[in-house]
């Protein structure tokens, strides 16, 4: 029912929706995989042509209200899709489909904000907006349809009639206790087939995520219980929720959910099909105004390359963002008096001082520069401060401004909204639909770095990145087409967000990013790389037939978590370095400089307790949380299920032994180690665990088209360059890019040379790139919580095509070897058919050992041994070149 999961926390609910989903479409695979179309009725009565992910929205919807169980199991459903994905375009062509095929005329739109409902009746209601959504009139099967707004539902409703009620849930929730003169009421209610379509649903769970639920007040008062009354009056009655933040990590929403997504689409997939514009993080030292200034430079020069290239109207928005309303007044007054004195001398300087500062590799700002330097400052001076006057300036922090003027928010892209720039703090986190924001700039002065801080500037840049369809050479287009950042259009496509340059906020930042699975890209010069399914693999058995298999992963009972259920070793390895007062006074000047050796270190009790002291993490309330069973720190320190069991390897000089180190620096080492672990535990905190259960999904679902930013400046070594290359030739590498590290094209380098001996034995053999950013295919760790993503998998079938085999390779670099040893051994467990269990006993799992420079040979002749009986696989004449 719900497609394949693209991000951390909804991979909770992957083995239970794939499950759920392979339940139904068995029921009838033919209409749920093959030529099933969305009546054309839809389409023809919306303004815009639906996207590929929202027809597949309706479809879903279309399947479980078809039903024969619908009442029962699919009355109420949440839609997961990505900020800017446009659910609201879904739940219009919702209304349409349960009005001609159930019947239903009565509409409860429900939401917690005024300022949302507002923006949904320029949606729904309102013909003569630029947001709405339905194309006019409404004709199905030749008879005209009419939407009329009501605060009440008439008992007899008249034909052809849709009555939509929009509210918030307070005010629904006030007036059903109430009882007054012209307010709803349950019994009005009860007489009519109700539709609830529930916005921005997370904010009503508050229910469910409470612990006091045992008071007849609580039930009676709660939004929540509120919705779920209204649903349980009349069985085919319909609650569907719209949300693109939903905490599946809390385990009552997840239970509350977790058979109830009928369509998920985060903002990763989205941003990586070109439905976004390109996030880009530009991070400086400069004081606000500079950054203001910055901004304003950035934006004016994205408005001349539009009018350059005949692309008008054009009119980007700044967004200032403040974490205080008396700073964010100031700002504003800051920015209105830089915007006045601004000369074109002023600019000369600013950018004078920027350039002497940028690095070497190309930014976006060495093509603001030379296109300021080559322009004429006084007309540009004049069109910045006509752009930028007070008129065209807004702050949005004003108590009711979003609710008295949701309609100048709402149409910034409208040619006679004059607003360029906007001073907010946090009005406008959501239900704010803007296009043609570009910049965001973080404000410096008494901004917070904490991780909840940072979460919000993620939502918010996540709103920002929606892209704006401008029309280039007469032709409009709703996703990215200038991706290579060679192109000079391609600013138009980019959200900047100026950030602080300061390490504890850039990395909360990043945490909070990935989080939110928003891609960002620091300023460069980079290139984008596509990777498209090759259309002889499509038609491929292997592709329409083939599957993918993994292991199921079961919830963790918290009462039985241990040292184990974190993936944690009893072995760590840790560098000393060498202090400089001991590296003067005691080192000799043998030939062993450089040349080191592992010695255990061993220290008493007084070290750990030390250091227990030092970091809150090992508070016992704090450690009684993650290990439930633990009675005492002194426990913690002695028994074997804990630390116990540790051993510290320390790789130091030759010269040196760990005797002689002083005790402040054995100290260190002890805490480094036991902050690694505090790290690791709260990274794998997590619900589940891998088994050794097995089930499968089919390719076509999992293996996408993908693309990937390569940033030519950002590589550490040369292993790591990315690179692409053509596959014309090599039928059996499914795409026809191969946008590989240096390492991970020598191995398909090698296989390539496999290839006619494998095929004397094998037939369908395809190579799979297994990229985290379009398949997803993932193993859990073995009685672990660890995700392992094998780099590539090759599917191939015996000569007779009945015995189906998935072999997985993993690439990795030879400083990476131990770290990941986990994933090696179970690459080595899998082949372990007396432990696997599989449902298809045609089906067999093949794990190889690690690829690497260091351990080549081990990972040829586990290949030749686990594939080819034994014999050489490689070609010895050949194998020089490929070391």
């Amino acid at each position: 029912m719900a497609q394949n999961t693209h991000s951390s926390k909804q991979e909770l609910l992957f083995h239970y929706y794939q499950k759920l989903d392979n339940d139904e479409t068995h029921r009838n695979p033919d209409f749920f995989y093959k030529d099933y179309q969305n009546p054309t009725y839809i389409q023809d009565n919306l303004r815009d042509k639906l996207r590929p992910y929202q027809a597949q929205s309706l479809r879903y919807l279309h399947y479980t209200q078809s039903n024969q169980d619908a009442n029962k199991i699919y009355r109420h459903l949440l839609f997961n899709m990505a900020t800017g994905s446009g659910k609201t375009m879904v739940m219009a062509g919702a209304i349409l489909y349960l009005f001609k095929e159930h019947h239903y005329q009565n509409f409860i739109f429900f939401v917690h904000t005024d300022a949302i409902i507002q923006k949904t009746k320029e949606n729904l209601l309102n013909p003569l907006s630029s947001k709405y959504l339905f194309h006019q009139p409404i004709e199905i099967e030749g008879e005209r349809i009419v939407i009329e707004a009501v605060e009440r539902f008439p008992i007899i409703p008249q034909k052809n009639t849709l009555y939509l009620k929009l509210s918030t849930i307070h005010k629904i929730h006030d007036e059903l206790k109430a009882y007054k003169e012209n307010c709803v009421t349950y019994e009005d209610l009860k007489e009519i087939p109700l539709v609830l379509l529930g916005d921005e649903a997370h904010h009503f769970n508050a229910g469910t995520k409470a612990k006091n639920k045992n008071s007849k007040e609580y039930e009676e008062i709660t939004w929540e219980r509120t919705i779920e009354n209204i649903l349980a009056l009349r069985p085919e009655n319909r609650l569907f929720e719209f949300t693109a933040t939903i905490n599946l990590d809390d385990k009552e929403i997840y239970s509350k959910y977790k058979d109830k997504i009928i369509y998920q689409y985060d903002l990763k997939q989205f941003m990586l099909d070109g439905y976004s514009k390109k996030v880009m993080l530009l991070e400086a030292d400069q004081n606000d105004n500079d950054k203001m200034l910055d901004a304003v430079l950035l934006s004016q020069y994205r408005k001349m390359i539009a009018t350059k290239h005949n692309i008008t109207p054009f009119k980007p928005i700044i967004l200032f963002k403040s974490s205080q309303i008396t700073i964010s007044k100031a700002k504003q007054d800051d920015f209105t008096q830089i915007i006045e004195d601004l000369t074109p001398e002023k600019i000369k300087r600013h950018l004078l001082q920027k350039k002497s500062h940028l690095p070497s590799a190309p930014s976006v700002w060495h093509k603001i520069i030379a296109h300021y330097e080559t322009n004429d400052l006084v007309s540009i001076v004049e069109a910045i401060q006509e752009d930028f006057n007070l008129l065209n300036i807004l702050n949005v922090n004003t108590a009711d401004l979003l609710e008295d003027h949701p309609i100048l928010l709402n149409t910034l892209e409208n040619n006679d909204n004059p607003i360029r720039a906007i001073f907010a703090v946090a009005k406008l986190n959501e239900g704010w639909d803007v296009l043609n924001l570009y910049d965001i700039v973080r404000i410096k002065e008494k901004a917070s770095s904490t991780k909840s801080g940072t979460d919000s500037e993620a939502q918010l840049i996540g709103r920002g990145a929606r892209y704006y369809p401008f029309t280039y050479q007469n032709e409009k287009s709703y996703t990215r087409r200038f991706d290579k950042n060679t192109n000079e259009l391609g600013i138009l496509e980019q959200l900047h967000y100026h950030t602080i340059n300061e390490a504890s906020y850039i990395k909360a930042l990043h945490s909070s990013l990935d989080q939110a699975d928003i891609i960002a890209q620091s300023d460069g010069d980079g290139t984008v790389e596509h990777a498209k399914l090759k259309e002889g693999f499509k038609k491929s058995k292997i592709y329409k037939n083939g599957n993918l298999y993994f292991n199921e992963a079961v919830e963790i009972d918290d009462n039985t978590r241990n040292w184990e259920s974190y993936s944690l070793e009893s072995t760590f390895e840790v560098k000393y370095k060498t202090s400089q007062e001991y590296s003067l006074e005691n080192l000799s000047n043998d030939n062993s400089e450089g040349e080191t050796k592992k010695q255990t270190l061993t220290v008493d009790e007084r070290y750990y307790y030390k250091v227990i002291q030092q970091i809150s993490f090992y508070h016992f309330n704090n450690l009684k949380h993650y290990f439930p069973q633990l009675r005492s720190i002194k426990e913690f320190i002695r028994s074997e299920k804990y630390l116990g069991k540790l051993t510290i390897n320390v790789e130091i000089p030759k010269n040196i032994t760990l005797e002689k180190i002083s005790s402040k620096e054995k100290l260190d080492l002890v805490k480094e180690i036991f902050q690694r672990i505090a790290d690791n535990i709260r990274r794998n905190y997590k619900k589940f665990k891998g088994t050794y259960n097995f089930t499968s999904k089919p390719i076509k679902e999992i293996i996408k088209d993908y693309t990937i930013y390569i940033d030519t400046y950002n590589v550490s070594t040369s292993n790591q360059k990315i690179e692409a290359k053509s596959t014309t030739g090599q039928k059996w590498y499914v795409y026809d890019n191969a946008i590989l590290n240096q390492l991970e094209h020598r191995l398909v380098d090698l296989l390539s040379q496999f290839m006619d001996k494998l095929k004397q034995k094998y037939s369908n053999i395809y190579i799979i790139r297994n990229d985290e950013q379009s398949t997803r295919f993932k193993l859990t760790e073995f009685d672990g919580v660890r995700g392992f993503m094998p780099d590539f998998i090759m599917i191939m079938t015996d000569l007779t095509e009945e015995i189906y085999y998935q072999v997985l390779l993993e690439p990795k670099g030879d400083d990476r070897i131990q770290d990941d040893g986990w994933k090696e051994k179970m690459l080595e467990k899998i082949n372990d058919r007396d432990c696997i269990v599989l449902e298809n006993k045609n089906v067999r799992l093949i794990g190889i050992k690690f690829f690497a420079y260091e351990q080549r040979q081990n990972f040829i002749d586990d290949m030749e041994n686990k594939l080819y009986d034994g014999q050489k696989l490689e070609d010895t004449s050949l194998s020089l070149d490929l070391v």
